[in-house]
């Protein structure tokens, strides 16, 4: 169940207010046909990380020059084609339902800002005035630091912010800035022990409490 108070939201893009999982699973496939690797070994661990970071993690003999030349690549197939890019069900209308409310929140997504909005536009979700993008970082999830420029970019400490993800590195990052984390969709690993967990927005529900903010799952009303 879901019942949190807080002052701004945070909200990861792929599988939280995005699906665009079978995309991403097709440029992950070309990826290994290519360099011989393993798909399932890919992605287990490159889901809500930057590119690059997989990249490096399984092509450790090449140069950085050919780490980047490969990252482009896959980001260019993103761009390139947006089939079966959908939202998750009931995220257009609750981020409609944030900007009404005057709710602070930003996106905090290991995608560039370009592919981002790209990928928003496709599924119908209206893409907020902030965001956090790869463009911003130094450092990717599950470093803390893309959720604590999230909270910074919303001018609001982290610890009152929810995060919104459905992946173990987000989740990481979340709690790592200090984040009330929340689960979306059915990630189940160590990561998720404790926390509330959403299937999808169908049954979140906002209202204002005094200066801060109640999300909650209908149940909860």
């Amino acid at each position: 169940m879901l019942d949190l108070t807080v002052s701004g939201l945070l909200l990861d893009m792929d599988g939280t207010l995005v699906d665009s999982n079978a995309l991403v699973e097709k440029i992950w496939q070309e990826f290994a046909h290519r360099h011989g690797l393993e798909l399932a070994s890919i992605l287990e661990v490159s889901h809500g990380r930057p590119s690059i970071d997989t990249v490096r993690e399984f092509l450790p003999d090449a140069d950085a020059a050919t780490h980047w030349e490969e990252r482009n690549w896959i980001e260019a197939q993103g761009l390139a084609s947006t089939d079966g890019v959908v939202e998750i069900p009931g995220a257009a209308e609750f981020m409609t339902r944030v900007d009404a409310l005057g709710i602070p929140v930003s996106i905090v997504t290991s995608a560039p800002r370009d592919l981002a909005i790209k990928r928003f536009d496709a599924a119908g979700v209206p893409f907020p005035a902030n965001a956090i993008t790869a463009d911003d970082i130094t450092t990717g999830k599950p470093d803390p630091q893309p959720f604590a420029l999230g909270a910074q970019l919303l001018g609001l400490p982290a610890g009152v912010c929810a995060a919104f993800e459905d992946s173990g590195a987000g989740l990481n990052s979340a709690r790592g800035a200090g984040c009330a984390a929340v689960v979306v969709g059915s990630y189940d690993g160590p990561e998720t022990i404790g926390l509330p967990r959403i299937s999808n927005w169908d049954a979140v529900g906002l209202e204002s409490a005094g200066e801060a903010f109640r999300v909650f799952t209908a149940s909860e009303a």
